[in-house]
C-alpha cells in the first residue's frame, strides 16, 4: 500500500529520500519552546533503519519528550530487546502494523515480513512493555494497527482476538488510500456489497472487544473503526467526522517540506504549497495566514471530505494519541 515503496510504484525514482537530521534537530529546537510533546516518526518506511534514529531518541530525552512509533515490527539492525528497551522508556505507543491474522494473508500484504518472526517479536515487547511498566519509569501502550481493505477483511475478527491474546492495550486501523490503480479493487468503499460486509465486521468487532479481555481484565481500546454508510454516491465522510490533525500536527517531509496532512502525496499536493523549512522557520510556517486559512476551511476540499483518517467529534482530542 505505500505510495513509495510498493511494487506497484513502478515509476520510483532513485532519489535519496532520507531526511537530513539537521533537520529534524532545527524542528525540535524551535517546536520544544511552543509546546511540543511529541514526536511521531513516520511514513515512507521503516523508521528503525534511519541511521540517526538514535540521535533522535537523545534529543526527545534531552527536551523531555515522548515519541510516538509506528513499526513494522523487524526491529531491524539492532533486534527486538534492544530496540524495545532504548523506545520503551519514552514512548507513549508504539504502534506494530500487521495485516492479517494468518501467515498467508499477512505475508501477501507485506512483502517481504516473516509472519511467525513478527509475532515472536511482538511477544517479546509486550514483555519488555510490561517490565517498564513494573518499574514506573513509563506506561507506554502497545498498539496493533492494521489497513482496512478486501483481502484481508476475513481476518480482521481474528486479528482482534489476537491482538487481545498477546495483550497488546488497541486495535486500530484505517481504510486503504488507494496509491495505485492495482489497489482500486481492494478499496471496501467501492461499493454497496464491500461496505455492507464491513458494517458487519464492525459490529463483531465491537461485541468481542466488550466481552473478551485482557489478561489484567481491561477491555482492549478498539480505535477508527466505524461503520460506513452508502446513502451518499460518493460515499463520502459523515459531515461530524473531523481531521484530527491540522493544527495540532505538523508533518516534515524529508527534505524539508511542510506538508499539512498525512494524505498521500498527490491528494495533499491539491491544498498548495505551504514552504519549506530550509528556506523559511518553521513558526513562521506552522502561524502563517495560508496554514490558518486551510485549518479554518478543510472541510470544504475534496481531500478532506474523502479522508480514511477523520475522526467522529468525540473521539477528536486536542492533546492526539496517534
Amino acid at each position: 500500500m505505500c505510495e513509495e515503496h510498493s511494487k506497484y510504484n513502478i515509476d520510483s525514482k532513485s532519489i535519496n529520500r532520507i531526511m537530513d537530521f539537521e533537520i529534524i534537530k532545527e524542528v525540535i529546537e524551535v517546536a520544544v519552546n511552543y509546546g511540543l510533546k511529541e514526536i511521531i516518526p513516520s511514513t515512507m518506511g521503516e523508521p528503525l533503519l534511519y541511521k540517526n534514529f538514535i540521535d533522535l531518541i537523545n534529543l526527545i530525552k534531552r527536551d523531555d519528550l515522548k515519541l510516538n512509533l509506528t513499526t513494522n515490527g523487524t526491529f531491524p539492525r539492532l533486534g527486538v530487546k534492544k530496540w524495545a528497551n532504548i523506545i520503551l522508556p519514552v514512548a507513549t505507543d508504539v504502534k506494530i502494523s500487521i495485516n492479517g491474522a494468518s501467515k498467508e494473508v499477512n505475508e501477501s500484504v507485506m512483502d517481504g515480513i516473516n509472519f511467525e518472526n513478527q509475532i515472536n517479536n511482538i511477544k517479546e515487547f509486550i514483555r519488555i512493555r510490561d517490565n517498564v511498566r513494573r518499574k514506573g519509569t513509563n506506561f507506554p501502550t502497545i498498539t496493533l494497527q492494521t489497513t482496512f481493505m478486501e483481502k484481508n477483511l476475513n481476518e480482521m475478527v481474528d486479528l482482534l482476538r489476537t491482538a487481545i491474546k498477546l495483550n497488546v492495550d488497541r486495535f486500530k486501523g484505517h481504510h486503504l488510500w488507494v496509491t495505485h490503480p492495482e489497489l482500486k479493487d481492494q478499496s471496501l468503499k467501492s461499493n454497496e456489497s464491500t461496505i455492507k460486509k464491513w458494517n458487519g465486521i464492525v459490529k463483531k468487532i465491537i461485541q468481542i472487544a466488550e466481552n473478551e479481555r485482557l489478561k489484567d481484565g481491561n477491555k482492549i481500546i478498539i480505535d477508527n473503526i466505524y461503520p460506513m454508510s452508502s446513502s451518499d454516491k460518493e460515499l463520502l465522510i459523515p459531515n461530524n467526522f473531523l481531521c484530527p490533525f491540522l493544527g495540532r500536527e505538523a508533518w516534515i517531509a524529508w527534505d524539508g517540506t511542510f506538508n499539512v496532512c498525512c494524505a498521500p502525496d498527490t491528494l495533499r499536493k491539491t491544498f498548495g504549497y505551504y514552504g519549506n523549512i530550509k528556506e523559511e522557520k518553521f513558526m513562521n510556517l506552522w502561524n502563517s495566514d495560508k496554514y490558518r486559512q486551510l485549518f479554518e476551511n478543510w472541510g470544504t476540499y475534496q481531500v478532506c471530505k474523502i479522508c480514511n483518517m477523520r475522526r467522529p467529534l468525540n473521539k477528536t482530542r486536542v492533546c492526539n494519541n496517534d
